[in-house]
């Protein structure tokens, strides 16, 4: 149902709906780079620590948009391997398990990168065409149809039905994407080869085929997703137990300019060093960590992007005269996570429209008692996180 605050301020779309980065259609349109983010973008085996609702996966998703600002040129190869999208629960705790999934997840990126910039496919010669195609054909699933919804909506609507995450919002050039998909078609109606590697193997070549033979500098791989797992968000100790296997390979990677990057829970620090203490010089490591005037920028860009420049402060539909910078403010009262920037900033647009439901003659504007009356449920909110969170320190 429309929000009635939407039409009364006029903004176009609702920029605080998704609290789950991943989940914003509109998130290009108001990243905000970070500190962290040099070690995101560094040629290192990286850690990225933050609590939940910390902004990892916004900064993954900055990471990954960045590599792909040369237009397809000579930059790190991105690859998103999101954990809940893998598996159904956590048992992922094998080097194994996690590089048949790493290949999944690659073929969905290589067939991606192909659609937004198909000079990257037609560039190769017509025996590594064959075999990329090849492998596409055996990791992703339904390819056919894919390959039709890109015949019909083009690389944002598939990528949107594969993963979020890899939307461009940009329009490869008609006719070499059509191109691209005819041969990916031809490949299709021929006969596979036999292929009987090992999953290291065939991660090895795959490997080799983006660094060497298709040009990019460097593969990123960028894990996400550990605490979309409730057992995990439990038992931060088993957390990191599932995924040392994986990490420690990510320092000998990169010697074939393989960089594995974490965006991890903050509670599994300690428990990936006991578990990685030859290996845990090697990694780069920041925690994301939020000022007041950062989480007040969050917001004015979003505000700003959903009116499309028309203003860029809640300031501009308030009509408490006391406050100088609303933004600021707020961000004064919250915990300083961006998911909790949001959620305050949303709840203060549902009381307003709640009270302004109950007497629709009252001003169109946000008032003193909507703010207030939003702080009164976050504290109150905040209390019983903090209660939940302490008894499941204390294993009750």
């Amino acid at each position: 149902m429309q929000k009635l605050w939407l039409n009364h301020f006029g903004f176009r779309f609702d920029p605080f709906e998704y609290l789950e980065a991943s989940q914003d259609p509109h998130l290009n349109r108001y990243l905000i780079g970070h500190e962290a983010f040099s070690a995101a973008w560094s040629e290192t085996p990286a850690l990225i620590f933050s609590p939940p609702g910390g902004g990892k996966t916004a900064l993954r998703i900055y990471a990954f948009r960045a590599c792909w600002t040369g237009g397809g040129g000579y930059q790190p190869f991105p690859i998103h391997y999101h954990l809940p999208h893998y598996f159904e629960n956590s048992n992922f705790s094998t080097l194994e398990d996690h590089l048949q999934k790493i290949v999944h997840s690659t073929a969905i990126a290589l067939f991606l990168s192909f659609a937004y910039y198909p000079l990257i496919f037609l560039k190769a010669s017509p025996s590594l065409q064959k075999q990329l195609a090849q492998f596409i054909f055996t990791w992703v699933p339904n390819i056919d149809y894919y390959l039709e919804v890109l015949r019909d909506g083009g690389p944002d609507r598939v990528a949107a039905q594969l993963d979020r995450s890899y939307q461009l919002h940009q329009t490869p050039d008609p006719a070499l994407l059509s191109l691209v998909r005819v041969t990916l078609e031809k490949h299709l109606a021929e006969e596979p080869s036999p292929i009987g590697l090992s999953i290291q193997k065939v991660f090895e070549r795959l490997m080799k085929w983006i660094t060497q033979d298709l040009g990019f500098r460097a593969v990123y791989l960028l894990l996400d997703g550990v605490d979309g797992f409730p057992e995990l968000a439990r038992s931060p100790g088993f957390a990191a137990e599932s995924l040392v296997n994986l990490f420690a390979n990510a320092p000998t990677w990169t010697q074939t300019r393989i960089f594995l990057k974490g965006f991890l829970p903050l509670e599994i620090r300690a428990h990936l060093q006991a578990r990685l203490e030859k290996q845990w010089p090697a990694f780069g490591q920041v925690e994301l960590k939020w000022d007041e005037a950062m989480l007040a920028e969050l917001i004015r860009r979003r505000v700003y992007a959903a009116t499309e420049g028309e203003f860029a402060s809640l300031g501009a539909v308030s009509a408490v005269p006391s406050v100088q910078d609303m933004e600021l403010e707020l961000a004064r009262t919250v915990n300083p996570l961006p998911r909790e920037m949001l959620v305050l900033v949303r709840q203060i647009l549902f009381e307003y429209e709640k009270r302004w439901g109950e007497n629709p003659g009252a001003e169109k504007r946000v008032q003193t008692e909507d703010i207030e009356r939003a702080l009164d449920w976050y504290r109150i909110d905040q209390a019983h996180i903090t209660k939940e969170l302490t008894s499941i320190a204390l294993g009750r």
